[in-house]
């Protein structure tokens, strides 16, 4: 006799795992609520545009979903490996960056900080909009609402660090 086992195997197993999130509430998608990134990503295409190749190679992943995955290293204070672990990892951070259902994810090799796309004047050009736009934050044409649903750490926060 087969013992009995809490473990039961399912084809629909990862549609099952992405409803149980969506009723538990995904932080990630209440971000996703109030930032449009589409509109965040045409303003990077203005100030930092990517050369187009006709010699072949990988093309380029979309400037959204370099944005979200920019957004999280971020929000979450991830280095390159880091991201790249948990893009393969994390159905949430996934589904959050458009790549739910895709063969591949940006690798540590993959982004401005390793190809040096984007050089010192947009980099200055992104910040001094983003400062322009902090007193008028709702007016601006990427962010939805003025409220972000998450708070970020106090920078006095040591955790797992031991003091003598």
């Amino acid at each position: 006799m087969k013992p009995r086992s809490a473990i039961k195997t399912d084809l629909f197993a990862d549609e099952h795992h992405r409803k149980k999130i969506d009723a538990l509430g995904d932080p990630l998608a209440e971000i996703e609520s109030h930032i449009d990134f589409a509109s965040l990503a045409a303003e990077v295409d203005k100030v930092a545009p990517r050369p187009v190749s006709a010699q072949g190679g990988r093309p380029p992943y979309p400037t959204e979903t370099m944005v979200r995955i920019l957004v999280l290293k971020r929000l979450y204070n991830l280095s390159d490996e880091q991201m790249e672990h948990q893009l393969l990892d994390r159905m949430s951070y996934k589904r959050f960056c458009g790549l739910a259902n895709a063969t591949h994810v940006p690798d540590r090799t993959t982004g401005p900080s390793r190809t040096g796309s984007v050089k010192r004047a947009p980099r200055r050009s992104l910040t001094v909009s983003r400062r322009s736009c902090s007193g008028r934050v709702s007016s601006h044409a990427a962010v939805k609402s003025s409220t972000p649903p998450w708070s970020p750490p106090p920078s006095s926060t040591t955790v797992g660090v031991r003091r003598r």
